[in-house]
């Protein structure tokens, strides 16, 4: 068995891509993981939001609101399920019914949220981690970079691999959760000294508090629209399995947020950077025993698996990006696990520098958290608001109402968020955003040119498939040394035309006077050019000669070049050896003058048969 297939499993055949549809139940795991796991980490930022102080009079009401901003936002997302049953994403909608420009705002914002999901998910799970385990906290980064390669690695084996990975740790957090809050909900509160605001206190100052508290904790609704971004991957009928996913993700999340607000509540906790808020509660809960290590690894676990939303969505949207010609168009291959192969790796490298970065603390990323996730949410209920007013159909002006609520809403949010968060490093995100837009715009005016420069309806089809007339071409070789390789190459040459020189540039006068001996021996009928070079430089002086044949009966064409190279045995041995042929061919291609448009190279490879 190859390496590559025990770790990344066997290539699947492209007509298998249907059976690696998803169940309702291996949706739910997938999608809702992100979304899921955001409770263990979204109550604790609303306490260190709030501080000791006014944690415990607006906690539970902020969790509340949340709550009901969660039901609205996904009412909107349930509504674009099904006028999208394929393509549901931000930037499809949006791009649509919107135009260009706000639709690539949307998906700059879609791809930086995909990336911190990854790398908040990760380091909030290594801080459950280290929460029970403290030893391991000089461990961080390298627990996070640990965890990522095995996400990527579970990502790149294809989504019925993942599912089988993701099934079960998401369906035992959401058990573990549910049992903690019952026992904690009916167990009796002990006593604490719950501290209460000031009566002096500005009204003002209150505000301002709730509002920033308020905007931390909308980190738990990041991670809704994975379910309409992913409507393609689920079985048969897609929207209606996707429909009935997001309500149960949204019912779970719910009841898990307000548990956990409420039993922070209860128990009077007070968020520090050593225990987690929810290690906190379990351990009022189940004490420090058994039960107490189930709930830290289970949530540690849900948190590591988390970013895998984020490895089906990136990829997804870089598909749907690269389709319409906005980043390369190899993001749009599938690899050979039905997987979107580039887009994953591409993801994981670029969590793996933000990790490293901010050295795997999500107290730090959380800030740049939610900007994006509430521009592509705006943009998309605001699409989704022109696309019912166009299109209408059954009950259409309560449709609009239901996505103007829902765009009004979230864009208050994103305006509470960028006063909130602006400082804390949201500044990140707000330049960010368009850098990407430009770049985007850059590679995509790139292929529209290229594609016209290579467009046949742009006339004179007739004389690009005249036959050659029957003249004798020029014909370049550069040489270095007269080997095997060079003698194929000579040979193919010679039966090109009669009309070959062999070029050698002189940045050895020893090995040069060498090959003048070696070829005089040989008695070669085709010249020898022997081309100075004073400052040792390839590429120039054999630049210089071919424009000097070009120029020599111009009427024959331009030079051809044929290129002897040879192959070592294995890929890394290349390391080994000059790469002239290479460097050559490079500068001809790249370093070509303005009149140069098309020149033929033609590379004679000599395969080495030494292997070791």
């Amino acid at each position: 068995m190859r390496i590559s297939s025990f770790i990344f499993g066997d290539p699947l055949k492209t007509e298998n891509l249907e059976f690696e549809k998803l169940t309702k139940f291996k949706a739910l795991a997938i999608f809702s993981a992100d979304v899921l796991s955001s409770v263990t980490y979204a109550t604790e930022e609303i306490l260190l939001a709030l501080g000791a102080i006014a944690a415990y009079s607006f906690s539970l009401s902020i969790a509340g609101i949340i709550v009901g901003l969660l039901i609205v936002i996904s009412i909107s997302y349930w509504q674009t399920i099904s006028a999208y049953s394929t393509e549901g994403d931000a930037f499809t909608v949006a791009h649509q019914n919107l135009g260009e420009f706000l639709g690539l705002i949307s998906a700059s914002a879609l791809l930086i949220d995909y990336v911190l999901t990854v790398a908040v998910s990760l380091s909030a799970g290594i801080h459950v981690i280290v929460s029970a385990f403290p030893y391991l906290s000089n461990y961080n980064v390298s627990l996070c970079l640990i965890a990522l390669l095995f996400i990527t690695i579970s990502n790149l084996r294809g989504s019925k691999e993942l599912a089988a990975v993701l099934s079960r740790p998401t369906y035992c957090f959401i058990g573990i959760i549910f049992l903690m809050i019952l026992c904690g909900f009916f167990m009796e509160t002990p006593y604490l000294e719950i501290p209460m605001i000031p009566y002096n206190t500005s009204n003002a100052l209150v505000f301002v508090i709730t509002l920033r508290a308020f905007a931390s904790g909308c980190c738990a609704l990041t991670g809704i629209e994975s379910i309409a971004s992913g409507v393609a991957s689920f079985k048969y009928p897609q929207y209606k399995n996707a429909q009935i996913t997001l309500a149960a993700m949204v019912v779970i999340l719910s009841i898990l947020f307000l548990g956990i607000t409420f039993l922070a509540n209860k128990y009077a906790i007070i968020p520090n950077n050593e225990e987690a808020v929810i290690s906190q509660i379990a351990r009022y809960v189940f004490g420090a025993g058994f039960m107490y290590y189930c709930v830290q690894i289970i949530c540690a676990t849900i948190l590591l698996t988390a970013a895998s939303a984020s490895f089906s969505g990136f990829p997804g949207l870089a598909y749907t990006l690269a389709k319409r010609k906005y980043i390369p168009t190899r993001f749009a291959n599938l690899g050979d696990r039905l997987a979107f192969s580039n887009g994953i790796i591409v993801l994981s490298i670029m969590a793996m520098l933000i990790i490293i970065m901010f050295k795997g603390d999500s107290h730090a990323l959380i800030p740049l958290y939610s900007l994006g996730v509430f521009i592509s949410y705006t943009l998309s209920q605001a699409g989704m608001v022109k696309y019912w007013a166009v299109n209408r159909g059954e009950n259409w002006p309560i449709k609009v109402a239901v996505n103007a609520i829902g765009a009004i809403l979230t864009f208050l949010t994103l305006l509470i968020i960028m006063e909130s968060k602006f400082l804390n490093g949201a500044w990140i995100v707000a330049i960010l955003v368009p850098i990407l837009f430009c770049l985007f715009k850059k590679i995509n005016r790139r292929y529209e040119a290229t594609n016209v420069e290579l467009d046949l309806k742009r006339g004179r089809l007739g004389n690009l498939i005249q036959p050659l007339k029957n003249t004798k071409p020029k014909v370049v070789i550069p040489i270095s040394r007269i080997h095997k390789g060079t003698l194929s190459a000579l040979r193919f040459a010679a039966s090109l035309s009669e009309d070959v020189t062999a070029v050698v540039i002189n940045v050895d006068e020893r090995e040069v006077n060498r090959l003048k001996l070696t070829w005089k021996a040989m008695n070669f009928s085709m010249p020898l050019a022997i081309l100075k070079s004073p400052y040792r430089s390839l590429v120039n002086p054999f630049l210089d000669f071919l424009h000097e044949q070009d120029e020599r009966e111009s009427e024959r064409g331009k030079t051809i070049v044929v290129m002897p190279s040879f192959v070592p045995g294995k890929f890394w041995q290349n390391i080994l050896h000059n790469q002239t042929a290479t460097i050559l061919k490079t500068a001809l291609l790249y370093k070509k003058r303005k009149s140069e448009q098309t020149r033929i190279i033609v590379e004679i490879p000599y395969q080495m048969k030494i292997q070791e």
